[in-house]
């Protein structure tokens, strides 16, 4: 078992630090271990050897586990760390602060963990951060401070310098039915560096997309490398914090983290095949598109509205992005013609208006799809709450394969329609235009690595 598989898949735990105090964050990671599903077994470590959530608690380890989760103050985490080593741990969170985003003196002490680890064999992460999540066949192994969950399994995996942008995650997890596979929260990354975390995810079976938020790189060559490999496999986005002055200077105080040049990163992220994330929108309508599980062949796409002014945005939005939007086939349009109302606007957008028969939604919506000039969609639908458009969509998209975004303002039934076909659903029209025009990004290209 190699030391990232201990801390995604462990068998056995051991949480330094283990309260029976509920206010203490040794109590909250205990108990989380406890109920999120993890089925391996757990050893409370605290020198009181105190029972903890009904386990009684040892005062050493004494005996070797994957995993040591450590949540004990700054002063006895060396302690903590010597005592996994020498019990024999694969590897060690430690989620304490107080390290080297206070500077000099808390960055020696961050070496001088890591030197015991390694001169043991066992790795680490952190410290500064909020911990691992990682979903088993039983359930989530919750290694962290985070109570609340993505309410699904799925495919996107996120590694995080920031541990509260962990908590932006599964709260946006949540509200989207955006499924998950893993997170870490990487802090000030002693060892184990952000770089080898994305190293792993392009090998594991359970992730299909990787998220990253970084402050900075501590080897550029080396995350363009893996990168690429990564990008080969699945798709990469990331959101790049400390692009401004003042945002470096935050993050330096934040992880001690080297925000470095953002236009050197901007190109090495070009050259990886990453897709860059504007902000924490972006990144999460990215992620969301991303997670579906087809991507077009081509930037050809069909917006297909019932609200004139939100369609145009989406064209004018598709145009800047650099998506092309010929008009439908003379075949199309005739379908059009005898399922809408003759205003009904037969260019791109294709406006089928709210006047349309509710019964002829459905062989309009297929007859844009079908359409072969089209690789895929991007539905808009403002106020109008017809059941038949929206299983219309569903159903198009199931029957032609191609993807689809949508922006659905007030009309719940259409809402509900296309979540429950996992059709990404963004706030606005140009946001639903810019998450299709990421899995144009993701298609294969025949000068990338196929594997």
């Amino acid at each position: 078992m190699s030391a990232l598989e201990a801390v995604f898949r462990p068998g056995s735990v051991a949480v330094y630090g283990a309260s029976r105090h509920p206010a203490k964050l040794g109590h909250v990671l205990l108990r989380n271990v406890l109920t999120g599903g993890f089925e391996g077994r757990v050893v409370a470590v605290n020198p009181s050897r105190e029972e903890v959530l009904g386990r009684r608690s040892v005062d050493r380890l004494g005996e070797p586990v994957d995993l040591a989760l450590i949540s004990v103050p700054a002063r006895a985490v060396p302690a903590a760390v010597e005592d996994a080593a020498r019990a024999g741990c694969r590897a060690a969170i430690v989620l304490s602060s107080g390290f080297g985003e206070t500077g000099p003196e808390g960055k020696w002490v961050e070496e001088r963990m890591r030197g015991l680890a390694r001169a043991a064999g066992m790795r680490l992460v952190g410290p500064n951060c909020m911990g691992v999540v990682s979903r088993l066949p039983g359930g989530w192994f919750n290694g962290s401070y985070f109570w609340r969950l993505p309410g699904a399994a799925g495919p996107v995996s996120l590694v995080s310098q920031s541990g509260a942008f962990g908590g932006m995650f599964f709260a946006e997890a949540r509200r989207r039915g955006l499924g998950v596979a893993r997170f870490l929260s990487v802090g000030n990354s002693a060892d184990v560096e952000l770089t080898e975390v994305l190293e792993w995810l392009a090998d594991d079976p359970a992730t299909g997309v990787v998220g990253v938020f970084a402050e900075g790189f501590r080897d550029g060559r080396r995350f363009v490398a893996a990168a690429e490999r990564c990008t080969a496999r699945k798709p990469v986005v990331v959101l790049k914090a400390g692009k401004q002055a003042a945002g470096a200077r935050a993050a330096a105080s934040h992880t001690g983290s080297l925000a470095g040049s953002h236009g050197a990163a901007r190109a090495a992220f070009r050259r990886a095949g990453v897709i860059e994330a504007v902000d924490s929108d972006h990144f999460f309508d990215l992620l969301s598109a991303l997670a579906a599980s087809t991507v077009p062949a081509g930037p050809s796409l069909a917006v297909l509205t019932i609200s004139g002014g939100p369609g145009v945005l989406a064209a004018d939005a598709a145009e800047r992005l650099g998506l092309r939007l010929p008009p439908p086939s003379e075949a199309t349009r005739a379908r059009i013609r005898e399922l809408a109302p003759p205003f009904a606007a037969g260019g791109n957008p294709v406006d089928l208006t709210p006047q349309c028969p509710p019964a002829g939604f459905p062989a309009a919506v297929r007859a844009v799809f079908e359409d072969p000039a089209y690789d895929g969609v991007v539905v808009i639908d403002c106020g109008l709450d017809v059941a038949e458009l929206g299983r219309g969509v569903a159903e198009a998209a199931a029957a032609t394969g191609k993807p689809v975004t949508a922006f659905v303002l007030e009309a719940p039934r259409v809402e509900e329609a296309l979540r429950a076909a996992g059709i990404p659903l963004l706030p606005s029209p140009e946001r639903a235009v810019a998450a299709y025009r990421a899995r144009v990004a993701v298609a294969p290209r025949p000068d990338r690595e196929a594997g």
